[in-house]
């Protein structure tokens, strides 16, 4: 099986932990209260920080994580929607970042066309980096925070709540992490806007599903996997019902799938599949070899990961 480059020294942080019971929307609401509760909704984090702050407390576990020394950085990949959520980061604020972090020597390059697929297009860009010799060592961060009224946290269809966090990592060559990532796949099917997740509810949930299936099933053959040999299905933390179906659509049985996150903090946009991962490691014991599939979507781009343990 082929390696295109190395995942390690995942680290997150999370705003403060709240019932969904205090959301505005959901307070006097009881119905659709429990329509979030039987999607499996329960918790969503908000953040005092700025979004920056919440970069630097991640990536500062990272680089502690990490044996790369922050010179060997040669990027620093930033992951995120800002554009779309209320504020933005420029440049002099990637830079003030860095400057914070020492990391001196690091090329910024960002990263936020894909919405909730951010995260897959960003270790793909990185990926390629790497296994094109352009750089050793990158480290990627993606972070988001929700501004304005309660009612900006509610995600489309109402299928999740959004929660504000960070997570980085370190994306080196193979061999080198605690995780070898043998593929990825990204498509953007620019149609997909035709169908407003909204007015064409049915049709855009049937022609996402499609995708879904075809690039899942599409990331094993290419890499000679079959479903029932993965250890674990990462996907955004939608509803415990969205999540299972996408799990279904790789050919996996539903318990294959990772959903102890959904009622933990909902979802943290593009942040998800690694803070997952993650989780999962700290509660499970990994052998050399297992293998690993991760799933995103977004309104048009959607991604699938195939990666192993070292």
């Amino acid at each position: 099986m082929k390696k295109i480059a190395s995942l390690s020294a995942i680290e997150y942080e999370l705003g403060k932990s709240k019932s969904i019971e205090t959301l505005d929307f959901l307070k006097n609401d009881q119905d659709q209260l429990n329509s979030y509760k039987k999607a499996g909704a329960a918790y969503f984090a908000e953040s005092e920080l700025s979004n920056m702050d919440l970069c630097f407390t991640a990536i500062s576990k990272t680089l502690n994580a990490t044996a790369v020394e922050k010179d060997s950085i040669d990027v620093v990949l930033y992951v995120s929607e800002n554009a779309t959520r209320g504020y933005s980061i420029s440049i002099i604020d990637i830079n003030k970042l860095l400057l914070r972090l020492g990391l001196n020597k690091a090329l910024p390059i960002g990263v936020s066309l894909s919405d909730c697929a951010n995260i897959i297009t960003g270790l793909q860009v990185g990926a390629s980096m790497i296994a094109s010799g352009m750089a050793n060592n990158i480290l990627l961060v993606c972070s988001d925070i929700i501004t304005g009224g309660d009612e900006k946290r509610k995600m489309d269809r109402d299928t999740s709540i959004f929660s504000d966090g960070a997570v980085s990592c370190i994306l080196s060559k193979p061999g080198n992490g605690d995780f070898d990532i043998c593929s990825i796949i990204n498509e953007n099917l620019s149609a997909l806007w035709e169908h407003d997740a909204e007015t064409h509810e049915h049709e855009y949930s049937m022609e996402k599903f499609k995708i879904m299936h075809r690039i899942s099933r599409a990331i094993l053959k290419e890499n000679t996997i079959k479903p029932v040999n993965l250890k674990k299905v990462f996907a955004s933390n939608y509803s415990l019902a969205t999540t299972k179906l996408f799990v279904k659509m790789t050919g996996c049985k539903a318990d294959k799938g990772f959903y102890d996150n959904i009622g933990r903090f909902g979802h943290t946009l593009a942040g998800d599949i690694l803070i997952n991962l993650k989780d999962f490691c700290k509660d499970n014991t990994l052998n050399a070899d297992d293998t690993f599939l991760s799933l995103v979507d977004s309104y048009s781009t959607c991604g699938a990961m195939v990666f192993r343990k070292k």
